[in-house]
């Protein structure tokens, strides 16, 4: 079976990201594992690109929580629902403060001028 290359990049992503938080060994099936959860994640018109993937793995290994716990791709695909939540609050309250701003100086341009 063939894999694609952006499969393997992907799962390279995730190793580089281990190895550089400590982990350098690996079970001896880990690698082929995750090439096919990552033929999962990327399979279908609508899946996310290996791009938004790896914005989730760095989200993950940031996260409070789930920061320990990644050490495998299905890991990252049963938490890409929580990061687009998340991911969408922080935009939402990102343009809320965005427009709270401007109201606030178009407020002090009506009154100061």
């Amino acid at each position: 079976m063939e894999y694609k290359e952006e499969e393997k990049i992907l799962v390279a992503y995730l190793k580089g990201k281990l190895r550089a938080r400590g982990v350098l060994k690996f079970p001896p099936d880990w690698h082929l594992r995750n090439l096919s959860v990552a033929r999962t994640m990327l399979a279908g018109p609508d899946a996310p690109s290996a791009v938004q993937w790896k914005l989730c793995i760095d989200w993950a290994l940031e996260h409070e929580f789930w920061n320990d716990k990644v050490d495998h791709l299905a890991r990252v695909f049963n938490l890409w629902p929580q990061y687009v939540l998340q991911h969408k609050k922080h935009e939402t309250k990102i343009k809320e403060e965005q427009e709270n701003k401007q109201k606030k100086e178009i407020i002090k341009k009506l009154y100061l001028s």
